[in-house]
């Protein structure tokens, strides 16, 4: 069964036919009258527009071209495997590092780019930057790198070329320049089509389809889904998997569950690398959920919430690797808003992975009478940060408001206490990655080892840290925290024969709640101890400043 793309629109038969007409005059035609076949497409395309407004009829114009473009690519023979499908089954698991399960296939790829100019290494990486800014909503920046670029793009090297062309079409998607961006679209794919095959032109027609927010809403998208799933599913390839991801996407009125449920099944037979961990993640997470209502198949739903748990920690690796490259290839400045995107994916992916542990947790309070054990283990691995072994964010938000409640209704001073290692991107530029997080657990056991337990320790941000202590005053505070300070001081990290000092700054914020003071936002009180933390700072780094009400 498919979907009758032209049936389900109100376009003029004259109209459908033109369209199917040139999308096989674009792709049969030579050199000489194809940018004129494209530049009718698109005038016809575009006169379904009234008044510049997405309608009916320009959807509908979009959804023939691209079922007829679909129908005529998926026809012809699929034997091949050029470099630069192969180069797309990369691209979907950016940024490659040094030590990525990608790198040496990456290598093998773009080893002809890197042996003619060795400054294609370099090309690469701000491509993979531009990549990344687009994925991460950072639009300004890729409009601006994508400029710098430009000089810099050899159309002769292929898969750089594509590369760029991509991110380019997701600007002008993102300003809504719909012309611009079909143009580009076209040209592109039908030099992919020359010069790739046609597994890699059904690549770079999909993923046009895919960035398209104003078509996803349409009655027209998930039929020109369904009808190209149906036509190449037997292919077990990437175009495949992604076209079946996309239609598990489809809201639950679109797609029901039971129909999610098979395009699951057969995305599962696929070769993990073929998508990527988030993707994986939410297919398995799915399962989990929909198989958890089924009694005889618990064990199958177990099976999938340990699969999206593996798959949601590379999703976290994933994003660390991702700031890490920012990090390495950004100005300072930039880098600084570029987090801020990044900020908002981790935000994203905690809430995931707080959904993640309820419904697995739910899952079992089902089937078990007896689970305290595993509920508290699922608990402590999504309330502490696995580096430091502290707790984490998540923790700070869900809890720290009662227990503050706690201690204003007694009258129980607080201090809020924000530990920083100064001048913490030198020891990861001078030493590695790796000695900066070996610093970052050991720094997290001398906390552990120096406060008492009734504290709260919470590693904050990258390389900081939030300490919550009870029942001192002012002085105190100031007199435990100096001599951290002092213990981090005095300290030599040693790590692989390395001798690493480091020092930190502290800033802190007691509140005394006398009686009938009313309570202020958590936020409030952390932001006067980074006020504290920013005058030590200001200081010359390495002390202690401390504000109380």
């Amino acid at each position: 069964m498919s979907f009758d793309i032209e049936g389900l629109s109100e376009l003029k038969p004259d109209v459908i036919s033109e369209i199917r007409g040139l999308v096989h005059d674009i792709f049969e035609t030579g050199d000489q009258k194809r940018d004129q076949h494209i530049d009718r497409l698109i005038q016809e395309v575009s006169l379904q527009l009234k008044d510049g407004e997405i309608n009916d009829e320009f959807l509908a114009s979009a959804a023939v071209f691209f079922n007829e473009a679909f129908m005529f690519i998926s026809a012809q023979d699929f034997s091949g495997n050029s470099d630069l499908y192969k180069f797309f089954r990369i691209i979907n698991h950016l940024p490659i590092l040094d030590y990525s399960r990608f790198y040496d296939q990456t290598m093998d790829v773009l080893k002809p780019y890197f042996e003619h100019d060795p400054k294609n290494v370099k090309l690469f990486d701000r491509l993979q930057l531009l990549y990344l800014y687009s994925e991460i909503g950072y639009e300004y920046a890729a409009q601006r790198l994508a400029g710098e670029l430009l000089a810099q793009i050899d159309p002769d090297q292929l898969c750089f070329y594509v590369m760029y062309q991509l991110n380019k079409a997701r600007i002008f998607n993102a300003h809504g320049d719909a012309k611009s961006e079909m143009k580009l679209m076209l040209d592109l794919a039908i030099r992919v089509w020359d010069e790739g095959g046609p597994e890699a032109t059904l690549f770079v027609m999909t993923n046009w389809l895919f960035t398209l927010s104003w078509f996803k809403s349409s009655r027209y998208y998930k039929a020109l889904l369904f009808n190209l799933y149906e036509k190449i599913r037997g292919m077990e390839c990437l175009n495949t998997a992604r076209v079946g991801y996309e239609l598990f996407l489809l809201d639950d009125k679109q797609v029901a569950p039971a129909e999610k449920m098979r395009y699951f099944q057969d995305l599962v037979k696929f070769h993990e690398t073929i998508l990527n961990s988030s993707q994986l993640h939410s297919l398995h997470f799915f399962a989990g959920n929909y198989l958890s209502g089924f009694q005889e198949q618990f064990h199958d739903s177990i099976h999938s919430f340990k699969s999206s748990n593996y798959f949601l920690h590379k999703c976290w690796e994933r994003l660390i690797d991702i700031s890490k490259y920012l990090r390495t290839h950004c100005e300072p400045r930039e880098y600084k808003l570029g987090m801020r995107f990044v900020e908002a994916k981790f935000m994203q992916l905690s809430n995931q992975t707080s959904l993640r542990n309820n419904s697995y947790v739910e899952n079992l309070q089902m089937n078990f009478e007896k689970i305290e054990e595993l509920y508290r283990e699922v608990g402590e691995l999504s309330l502490t940060d696995q580096l430091s072994g502290q707790r984490n964010r998540r923790f700070m938000d869900n809890n720290l408001m009662p227990i503050l409640s706690l201690a204003a209704r007694h009258n129980v001073p607080v201090c809020f206490s924000i530990i920083d290692i100064d001048y913490f991107k030198t020891v990861n530029d001078k030493y590695g990655h790796t000695a900066g997080d070996y610093i970052l657990k050991e720094l997290g056991k001398m906390l552990s080892q120096t406060f008492r337990h009734s504290d709260i320790i919470v590693r904050y941000g990258g390389d900081e840290f939030l300490i919550v202590l009870f029942d001192t005053n002012p002085g105190h505070s100031k007199e435990v925290m100096d001599g951290f300070r002092k213990k981090v001081e005095e300290r030599v990290f040693r790590y692989r024969r390395k001798q690493i000092k480091i020092t930190i700054s502290i800033g802190a914020y007691c509140e005394i709640f006398p009686e009938k003071v009313k309570l202020k936002n958590l936020k409030e009180y952390i932001d006067m101890a980074d006020i504290a933390l920013y005058e030590s700072k200001e200081a010359g780094r390495n002390t202690v400043s401390i504000r109380s009400s």
